[in-house]
Order: structure tokens, then C-alpha cells, then sequence
């Protein structure tokens, strides 16, 4: 998140607007993160198959052996590496919107106790 959205300000009403900012500024980024994390799981299962039927035709091995060699294989690790890189990137990401979220909750209770004469 942003520094200007981690300092300390001096209202509810201006961490809100910060918070409302963030979320505005980070919709793209949040979408596109998701999407690119959902796009390598789903090429995490293609990267197996073609290893698993390169094994299957050249070296002409079972299938259990060939499935084995398919999830050891250079091409599906560094495949697990970016979704992981990926998902920790897209949950970091989601992790500061939701506290954004929570802020901007805050702020609204907050508004309606002042309303209703409690604080």
C-alpha cells in the first residue's frame, strides 16, 4: 500500500479518502493480478501434459513413471515458482485493499454513531 495510506492522519474522514483512493488506484493492478495468477495455474496443467506426453513418446515409459517425470521436470518447477510468485503478490495485494475496505467501514460507523449523538 501506499506510505501516504500508512501515516497516520489526523481524522477518521481523511484515512477514508486515502483508503477510497487506494482502492480506486489499485483496481487494475488487483484484477490484472488475479487474472495472471489464475492464467498460470491453468498453464501449470499444460506445462504437465506436454512433459507428460514428451516422456510417453520418447522415452516411451509408463504412464505413472512418465506422470512422475512430468511434475519433477525443470519446465513444471519454474511454472510453480511463478504462481507462487504470483499469489503472493496477488494476496499481498488483496490483503491491503481489504484493509482499505475496513477502513472505509470504519469511517462509516463511526459517521453513524456521530449522527446518532454517541461520540
Amino acid at each position: 500500500m501506499s506510505e501516504e495510506f500508512e501515516q497516520e492522519t489526523k481524522t477518521v474522514e481523511e484515512r477514508a479518502e486515502l483508503a477510497l483512493r487506494y482502492l480506486a488506484c489499485t483496481d487494475e493492478k488487483h484484477a490484472r493480478a488475479k487474472a495472471l495468477l489464475g492464467a498460470l495455474q491453468e498453464h501449470r496443467k499444460a506445462v504437465k501434459a506436454a512433459v507428460y506426453i514428451e516422456q510417453i513418446n520418447t522415452s516411451k515409459v509408463a504412464q505413472g513413471y512418465a506422470e512422475q517425470a512430468a511434475y519433477a521436470s525443470k519446465e513444471y518447477a519454474e511454472i510453480i515458482d511463478k504462481i507462487e510468485e504470483a499469489e503472493i503478490n496477488y494476496m499481498l495485494l488483496n490483503n491491503k485493499r481489504k484493509r482499505a475496505e475496513l477502513t472505509i467501514e470504519l469511517f462509516r460507523t463511526h459517521s453513524a454513531n456521530q449522527r446518532r449523538g454517541n461520540m
